[in-house]
């Protein structure tokens, strides 16, 4: 095999192996805390693993412009608090995102992603849109500004929800286009079912929370392939994905 065609297949090689590879299912299925800071941390936790990543350059897609793509993605909880929520909870959330993002007029690019987490029942909607301050060029960066709003799906125990924005800079290099982007995002976690533990009632946890990203998107002959590393609080993500974007 030429190594072409392994820098093309090794992607999304590992995209296939992620998506069918039994790790834990992480349900969030019932409220066990024994305290609503113990639930405050979890929900801050839980704003980290599924609140927006930013896995795409600032530079705008123009009017023709399509992103299309799937990652793989890794999120290492800090307060491990899943065994409040599930019977097969572990440390980590890894979760798979479908990407779609169009160009539009103006510098705006409207995307919108899907994210689930194998076995388990954890899902969300995202959309955004991004708008650049700075186009770029051969020689200077592209500067832009994304908001975004996450909705989580499948979940009976609670209810979550976050929007943020952000502001990133990116600068094509050859095949390479280097990114980075520093923002906040608001997290909102609503319980929707009676604690399981007497005496301690849960309230909704609103948390803001810091949010940075820095990655890479590589174009290769026929497909781009993108790594990143995203932290959106105390939870670092890290990230592959591989697609299209022209």
């Amino acid at each position: 095999m030429h190594a072409s065609t392994r820098l093309i297949t090794a992607p999304l090689a590992f995209l296939l192996l992620f998506s069918l590879n039994a790790f834990a299912g992480n349900n969030i299925d019932y409220l066990n805390f024994s305290s609503q800071n113990q639930f405050k941390a979890f929900s801050t936790d839980l704003t980290g693993v599924l609140g927006y990543k930013t896995l795409s350059p600032a530079e705008p897609l123009g009017l023709t412009g399509f992103d299309i793509g799937i990652s793989a993605n890794v999120s290492q909880l800090k307060h491990k608090h899943m065994d409040a929520v599930s019977n097969n909870a572990s440390s980590s959330l890894n979760g798979v995102t479908l990407h779609l993002a169009k160009g539009m007029p103006l510098g705006l690019d409207i995307g919108v992603d899907y994210t689930t987490f194998p076995n388990s029942n954890l899902s969300t909607w995202s959309t955004n849109l991004n708008w650049a301050i700075l186009e770029g060029s051969t020689v200077s960066p592209a500067l832009g500004i994304n908001g975004h709003y996450t909705q989580s799906n499948g979940i009976s125990a609670l209810d979550y929800k976050s929007y943020g924005l952000d502001l990133g800079v990116s600068k094509g290099l050859a095949n390479l286009t280097p990114y980075a982007s520093v923002g906040v995002i608001q997290g909102e976690v609503n319980p929707r079912e009676n604690n399981r533990i007497s005496g301690v009632t849960l309230k909704k946890v609103s948390s803001t929370l810091a949010k940075l990203a820095v990655g890479v998107n590589i174009n290769l002959a026929f497909m781009d392939v993108l790594v990143a590393y995203n932290q959106i609080g105390d939870v670092p993500t890290y990230s592959i994905k591989a697609g299209y974007r022209f």
